[in-house]
C-alpha cells in the first residue's frame, strides 16, 4: 500500500516539536508499506535534503519519501499571517501531489483544518479514498479562543468541516471529546476511531543514562536539590500559563524558594510571562526556550513532577497534548488543570492530580505538599511506564491506523 500523507508541521526527533506523523510513517513502512509525506519545511530545520529546488526540498528519514514545500509559520504570527501560511501550503501541496503516481490512500492530519482543501481535491484528482485525522476541533476551538471572530469565516470554516468529514472514508479522532465534537456534526459514530497521542517509548528508554548530561544541565540552571515541576511544549494562548507564573507568585510569598517551575518551549506567550516573572522578581521560574526533542527524556527525567496545563475553556478539555503522553512514557507523575479526558485518565490510574484552573492557590498548596512526599511521587514510575507501554505505545496505536487505512483501501476496491 503506497500512502499519501498529508501534515503541514511533520517533524522528526531533530525538531523542537511532536512527532507523531514521525512515528506512524515508520511504523507503516516496518509494515511493508510505503509512506509519502507531503509537508512543509517548518520543522524540518535539522534534517538534510537530498535535493532542493525554487519551492520544495526533497528528504529521505527513515524510509520517509518527504515532500517538504517551503513555508514561513511561527507560534508568534497573527492570523492574517497564519492564514497566507496555511493559504501557501493548501496550494503548493495540491500542485505537487496531483503530479505523483500509484498512490493508493492518502492519510490526511490536521491542524489547521485548512488541509481538507488539498486533500478534497486530491481525492477527486488521484481518484483514491482518504482517511482524516483530527487533532483539534476545528472551528470551534479558534471560536472559543476568539482567534477568529468573523461569522463569515467560521461559517467558511463549518462547511469545510462537515464536508470533509462526510467525504472522508474514516474519520480518526485523538480524545473521547473529539469523537463527541465530530458526532455532533451528524457523522455516524461507526465511521470515528479514537486512536490517543502516544507515549514514545523508544525515545524515553529507562535503561539510557543521563547522569552526566542532568548534572550539568542541573548546575547550569542552579536546580540543584529543588523539587521540579516540568512543563515542556508550547507557549501559545491555549496553554494558559499564565496560571503557572501566578503560582510561582504564590509560592514566593510563602518563601518556598525550594519548589521551581521549569518551563521549556516558546511561544506568543512566551514575552509576557517573562515580563510578568521579571516584575515580580519570580527567582523560581526558569525559561529553557526551545528544547530539541532529543534532550526531552534526559530533562523529564529530572522532574519530581510534570504539569499540563491549559485554558479553562471547554473545547481545550478535548485535547490530546503531546507532553502528558511524553510525561507517562518517561513514568513522571502529572498534574492537570483541564477538566476533560486527561482528568479521567489521571485520576482513575491514580498517576496524578487535577487542580481548578481558576484556583492558583489549590496548585501551589498542593506543590507544597507534595514537595515533602518525593519518594512517593518516585514510587509511581514503574506503575505510569507500565500504563504507557499497555495502552498508548507507537507500535499499538500504528497498527490500530494501519488496519483503518488498510480497510478503508479495501471499501475502495468494492465500491
Amino acid at each position: 500500500m503506497k500512502i499519501l500523507y498529508l501534515h503541514q508541521y511533520f517533524a522528526t526527533r531533530n525538531s523542537h516539536t511532536a512527532t507523531r506523523s514521525y512515528e506512524f510513517a515508520k511504523k507503516l513502512i516496518e509494515k511493508g508499506h510505503e509512506v509519502c509525506m507531503l509537508t512543509t519545511d517548518t520543522f524540518l530545520t535539522g534534517d538534510t535534503p537530498y535535493k532542493e529546488e525554487k519551492n520544495v526540498k526533497y528528504y529521505r528519514i527513515d524510509g520517509i519519501e518527504v515532500i517538504a514545500v517551503k513555508n514561513n509559520y511561527s507560534n508568534y504570527m497573527g492570523l492574517v499571517k497564519r492564514g497566507w501560511s496555511f493559504f501557501s501550503y493548501m496550494q503548493q501541496a495540491y500542485k505537487i501531489g496531483k503530479k505523483l503516481t500509484g498512490i493508493d490512500i492518502m492519510f490526511s492530519t490536521s491542524t489547521p483544518l485548512t488541509i481538507a482543501i488539498p486533500t478534497l481535491r486530491l481525492q477527486k484528482k488521484l481518484k483514491i479514498p482518504f482517511v482524516f485525522e483530527v487533532r483539534d476541533l476545528w472551528p470551534e476551538a479558534p471560536k472559543q479562543m476568539e482567534a477568529i471572530k468573523s461569522d463569515f469565516i467560521l461559517n467558511r470554516l463549518s462547511k469545510l468541516e462537515t464536508k470533509v468529514y462526510q467525504q472522508a472514508d474514516h474519520i480518526i479522532s485523538l480524545s473521547p471529546g473529539m469523537t463527541e465534537g465530530i458526532i455532533e456534526t451528524g457523522i455516524d459514530p461507526k465511521k470515528i476511531t479514537m486512536v490517543s497521542n502516544l507515549s514514545d517509548l523508544n525515545l524515553f528508554d529507562p535503561k539510557k543514562d543521563y547522569a552526566n548530561e542532568q548534572q550539568v544541565w542541573l548546575e547550569k540552571y542552579q536546580l540543584e536539590n529543588k523539587f521540579l515541576l516540568l512543563h515542556l511544549g508550547a507557549m501559545g494562548e491555549a496553554n494558559g500559563l499564565d496560571y503557572l507564573v501566578e503560582v510561582a507568585k504564590l509560592l514566593k510569598e510563602k518563601n518556598r524558594e525550594d519548589i521551581k517551575i521549569v518551563i521549556g518551549g516558546d511561544g506568543k506567550s512566551k514575552p509576557r510571562l517573562e515580563a510578568f516573572c521579571a516584575e515580580h522578581e519570580l527567582t523560581n521560574v526558569v525559561f529553557l526556550g526551545h528544547v530539541p526533542r532529543s534532550d526531552v527524556p534526559m530533562i523529564t527525567g529530572l522532574a519530581n513532577i510534570t504539569m499540563t496545563c491549559f485554558k479553562p475553556l471547554p473545547i481545550l478539555a478535548t485535547n490530546s497534548p503531546n507532553k502528558f503522553f511524553d510525561s507517562m512514557a518517561a513514568g513522571k507523575p502529572i498534574i492537570v488543570n483541564s477538566n476533560g479526558w486527561t482528568k479521567d485518565i489521571v485520576e482513575n490510574y491514580g498517576i496524578g492530580y487535577y487542580v481548578d484552573p481558576e484556583k492558583p492557590q489549590d496548585m501551589a498548596d498542593l506543590l507544597i505538599e507534595l514537595e515533602d512526599q518525593q519518594e512517593s511521587l518516585a514510587a509511581l514510575q514503574p506503575r505510569i511506564r507500565q500504563i504507557a507501554e499497555e495502552h498508548y505505545s507507537a507500535e499499538k496505536l500504528a497498527s490500530k491506523v494501519e488496519k483503518i487505512l488498510v480497510g478503508s483501501l479495501e471499501r475502495s476496491k468494492l465500491s
